[in-house]
């Protein structure tokens, strides 16, 4: 019973600090957005350069942290300690040097790159990108430092790294920026990522992690991480190649959308996706556990209750956020020089984007579950399909009137394709999910459509206005009637999914422990 009862606080607890450290992020995005404007170059410069260094190394980074975690956590469970050091020390040494070969490969790209976008000061890009690109060996080390943590049972720290960048940026722009304007807002970003890593260094120590320098090409853990590395970096780099191409493609289409599509797709991609990493940084290791004791069933439950979860919170979150988009981007977004056309802009950009919602957080369980599994290859076809499938739609729909809104609409269909896709390949894998799976996305499915039937009209009947409290009163009233609603209809209806949290939350038991 303590399990389950520890299980949910862990996976609150981190949800609510990681939603925090996004929501920082998204209010210092808005600060340097409102202090600017969308449609001064150099703020468009400088969000996409401080995208280029994330999408060259997420790959890697996406490799890292899916097999630190099942590798050491695995000897941790052995009580190999020594071995587990050891091959934590040899991960941090051997990525830090791959790292430092990718940083090479982007600073030589920095001097390209510029020439393939529509910005005018190709001279400033070519230069904001390089003074980002070092920051790749600080992403190197926070994604092997967080999957340290999480195997030794620390989900709270690494759930903390958003926060440096956000007040640094925000205190910033209060005080520097008119001073030395985006430039040393570069700068401050840098130093922001770099306290992302070192901010996980005392507790990995005080967790008992010991890094001794160490490149050891032969040891077996790490012909273990790089046999099952190599799939992944196929998959995570088909993203990032799809993040990288949609970037690019934006500035070309429509140059000046470069920020608020940036704005709308962390928004939507890493905001919402927190609450996927939430749960699943803490089930993952579960999933390990299961399958490396050969309990199947157990595993099974386990991946059928986190499904089943997610998609209880994705779904009419995903309903609500199409419903009152407008509503909702107006009171976070239109600040400063934030106009009622860009407030459209983003608006659309979030509509297209939102359709993604409920399959990706899907898609991130599967693919943990394969990965619990050591089958890498499936989710790294699954990537690959949806770099192909969203390249040509990308290209197509942007060339027709849909313009700049094709590229994410485009990445949606693709994700919603590649799901299918590997959920197909998950069952066949392991067999059909519980019937509690199919019951509780039935009955939440019902409930979303009640719920936004109820937001839809009590929306219409609260008058608009431009001032804060009007924008509040807009967005919170219609909010917390559609919440009261569903949470009221699942329980009419006895969704399994809000039953088991429930029964967890109240002790009860009930549901999976997974």
């Amino acid at each position: 019973m303590s399990g389950k009862k520890n299980v949910v606080r862990s996976i609150g607890l981190v949800m609510i600090i990681m939603l925090a450290g996004k929501l920082l992020s998204l209010v210092a995005n808005q600060v340097y957005m409102s202090y600017f404007g969308s449609d001064l170059e150099e703020i468009n410069i400088y969000s996409y350069a401080i995208q280029i260094p994330n999408y060259l190394f997420q790959t890697l980074g996406t490799a890292i942290s899916s097999v630190v975690i099942p590798l050491y956590a695995g000897l941790i469970a052995q009580e190999k300690k020594l071995e587990a050091d050891r091959f934590g020390s040899n991960i941090v040494t051997v990525s830090s040097a791959i790292t430092l070969v990718l940083i090479g490969i982007g600073t030589a790209l920095s001097f390209v790159l510029p020439s393939l976008t529509d910005f005018e000061n190709k001279a400033f890009a070519g230069t904001a990108l390089r003074i980002m690109m070092p920051v790749m060996l600080f992403y190197c080390l926070s994604f092997a430092f967080q999957g340290i943590l999480q195997s030794l049972g620390e989900f709270t720290v690494p759930a903390l790294v958003n926060l440096p960048s956000g007040i640094l940026i925000i205190l910033y722009i209060r005080f520097f920026a008119d001073r030395y304007g985006v430039t040393g807002l570069l700068a401050t970003t840098f130093i922001g990522l770099f306290l992302q890593f070192a901010i996980l260094i005392i507790p990995a120590r005080i967790r008992g992690f010991r890094y001794r320098p160490t490149f050891d090409l032969k040891d077996p853990q790490l012909k273990t991480a790089g046999r099952m590395t190599l799939p992944i970096i196929v998959g995570a780099g088909a993203y990032q190649l799809n993040m990288l191409f949609n970037n690019t493609l934006m500035t070309r289409v429509s140059k000046d959308s470069v920020t608020l599509f940036n704005f709308v797709q962390t928004l939507i991609l890493s905001s919402v996706m927190t609450i996927v990493l939430a749960i699943t940084s803490v089930m993952y290791p579960t999933m390990t556990a299961y399958e490396a004791k050969g309990d199947r069933e157990g595993f099974k439950r386990s991946l059928s209750s986190t499904v089943s979860s997610m998609l209880f919170i994705l779904i009419p979150i995903t309903a609500g956020l199409i419903l009152m988009r407008t509503e909702f981007l107006s009171l976070i977004s239109k600040w400063g020089k934030i106009t009622e056309k860009d407030i459209g802009v983003e608006s659309a950009f979030l509509l297209a984007y939102c359709l993604s919602v409920p399959f990706l957080g899907v898609k991130e369980i599967a693919d943990r579950a394969f990965y619990s599994m050591k089958t890498t290859k499936i989710s790294a076809i699954t990537g690959v399909l949806i770099m192909v499938i969203n390249i040509v739609l990308g290209y197509l729909l942007s060339m027709t009137g849909l313009k700049q809104f094709g590229i994410p609409l485009a990445y949606s269909i693709a994700a919603a394709l590649g799901t299918v896709f590997l959920v197909y390949k998950l069952i066949k894998k392991t067999g059909k999910p519980d019937k509690s799976l199919y019951e509780s996305l039935i009955k939440t499915v019902v409930s979303t459509a009640i719920m936004s039937g109820a937001v839809f009209l009590i929306s219409r009947l609260i008058p608009r206005g431009d001032s804060v409290v009007s924008r509040l009163i807009s967005l919170g009233v219609p909010a917390l009637a559609g919440i009261v609603v569903f949470f009221v209809s699942s329980l009419i209806l006895k969704n399994p999914s809000l039953s088991n949290l429930l029964g967890k939350l109240l002790h009860r038991g009930g549901g999976e422990e997974g």
